[in-house]
Order: C-alpha cells, then structure tokens, then sequence
C-alpha cells in the first residue's frame, strides 16, 4: 500500500514538472513603427576584436536591421553576442553592462530556437540569428530582427544600451555601446492656418539674400542721383 501510494506522489511530482518545463514561452511584440531613415552604430574598441556593428530602420519603419563587420577574432569559438541591458561605463568595464535585454523576462533559459525568434530574448541576436563559429577570423552578418525597437521609452529600445561578445564559457571578450550617427529626416512643424501657409522642417536654414543681388542693390544706391532739396546750398 505504501509503495503505490509514494508511486503515485512520484508520478504526480514529475507530471508537475513536465507540465511547468511545457509553459508556454511569452512572445516578444514585433516592431513597425520605427523612425525612418535613423541609423546608429556600435564601435568596438579594438584591443583584441575589431569591427562595428551598424543598425537602422527597416524598410516603412518595420524591425531593425543589423550589419556586422569584425576581424580579429580569435580561433577558439563559437562566441555569441547580444545585446545588454546597461550601457559600457567610461572605464570599458562590459561586466557592468548586466544582463541581456529581454523585455518580456522569458529568462535564458531554455535556449533560444532560432525557427521562432518571437520567443527568444529580444537582446540574444546570436541565439535567433547565429553565432561566430570556431575558427572563423572575421565575421559578416546583415538581417532584419523585427522585435528590436528604435522607440525611445519603449521596452525593446536599445540605443542606450550596449553590444556584448561573449567567449564559450560567457566570458565577455569586448562591448560597445551604440551612438546615433544620423537621426533620420527632421521633424515638420506647421504654421498657423493662414492662405499659401506652408509645413517647414524644424532644421529649414534661415534664407539669405545672394551676395551678388546685395552689391547690386548697393551700387544702385551710391549712383542714385541726390535729391535736390538734400543739396548744400
């Protein structure tokens, strides 16, 4: 009787944790409504791996695409990379760049499956998108990641945040924070309501007069003859 009882709180317990290992994972909300034209990049700093990792608007605002260019690479892969929640400090410290971005605290574990990046952590590019393999040197890859956001105050923006390398056993090798290196197209303000009113962009340069038009105007006034009544008499 005691045996088929335990056996029965055996079989109980694992199909509790069978059921909690099946949870469902959260989903990561795809992004289209970044802002057009912006771009920004990530400059490592060189003391071992070189290279920079560029990123912008996809096209219409949907998703962010990545460019990455590295040599230097040292032999003993494969490394992953992700995006980090805290921003490189100013002594290049990458432990102080904390975790991976993951707005949806799904966690790191279990691994991100790359047939459904929805479910991975936004930050872990590597894990949706692949890793630098053993023995590669240098390293190219360009995709689009539609959950990263280039919406400032959003959960998924990263521009204040970093890149991180990792070595196989999670050691951080380098990191870089991203720098906005071209805003996009600038905003419009609009004028009052008023007959032939116009929208100008916030950036429109004040208009001047041609050099060549303001020393005509000025030769005309110095050969203009004087009024009689200015006369000395």
């Amino acid at each position: 009787m005691r045996t088929s009882v335990a056996l029965s709180l055996l079989g109980a317990a694992a199909t509790g944790v069978a059921a909690q290992s099946q949870k469902p994972l959260p989903t990561a909300v795809a992004v289209n409504n970044n802002p057009v034209g912006l771009v920004a990049e990530a400059v490592l700093p060189g003391n071992n791996i070189k290279g920079k990792v560029v990123v912008k608007s996809g096209d219409g605002g949907v998703g962010t695409q990545f460019n990455i260019e590295l040599s230097g690479i040292p032999e003993d892969g494969p490394f992953t990379y992700h995006i980090h929640v805290n921003p490189v400090p100013e002594n290049g410290n990458c432990s102080a760049t904390l975790a991976h971005l993951d707005p949806t605290e799904r966690g790191e574990d279990p691994v991100c499956d790359k047939s459904k990046p929805e479910t991975c952590q936004v930050g872990d590019l590597s894990g949706k998108y692949g890793a630098i393999t053993k023995g590669q040197t240098t390293f190219s890859a360009s995709y689009l990641d539609k959950y990263a956001s280039l919406v400032e105050g959003t959960g998924a923006y990263f521009l204040n945040r970093s890149i991180v390398f990792h070595y196989p056993n999670k050691t951080r090798i380098t990191c870089a924070n991203f720098k906005i290196t071209n805003a996009g197209p600038a905003p419009f303000r609009f004028q009052p309501t008023a007959p032939g009113s116009r929208a100008l962009p916030l950036s429109e340069p004040t208009r001047r007069r041609p050099l060549g038009a303001l020393l005509r105007r000025q030769a005309r006034c110095l050969l203009r003859p004087e009024p009689a009544s200015a006369r000395a008499p």
